[in-house]
């Protein structure tokens, strides 16, 4: 398994229409953390392969660059139905999530 670049990263949870509270709160990692990551900002590479296997494991295809060309990332899961995105049926995509806001936020 090659190492992406943790930027990479955020390009695979948006794909999987994942926010990072989501991915946070499957993997046990702090948002925060998930957000370092995605910035680049020094996180231990620990983090970094946990988060990527578990993309990988959710149907994300990370491609290392060869013959001149750069990273790819595919998305299995939209093979047959470009509208599945993930595999976690128990966790609601930020696409589909309720955004409108409480009776609290007048």
């Amino acid at each position: 398994m090659h190492t992406v670049p943790p930027p990479l990263l955020r390009i695979a949870r948006e794909f999987l229409g994942l926010s990072q509270d989501d991915v946070a709160g499957v993997l046990g990692i702090s948002r925060k953390t998930i957000a370092k990551m995605e910035r680049d900002k020094g996180v231990v590479v620990h983090y970094v392969s946990t988060v990527q296997r578990f993309y990988e494991d959710q149907g994300i295809k990370f491609v290392a660059p060869s013959g001149g060309e750069g990273w790819g990332v595919f998305n299995a899961n939209t093979k047959d139905d470009f509208k599945t995105l993930n595999r976690l049926g128990n966790i609601a995509s930020s696409e589909t999530k309720d955004r409108s806001p409480s009776s609290n936020d007048s």
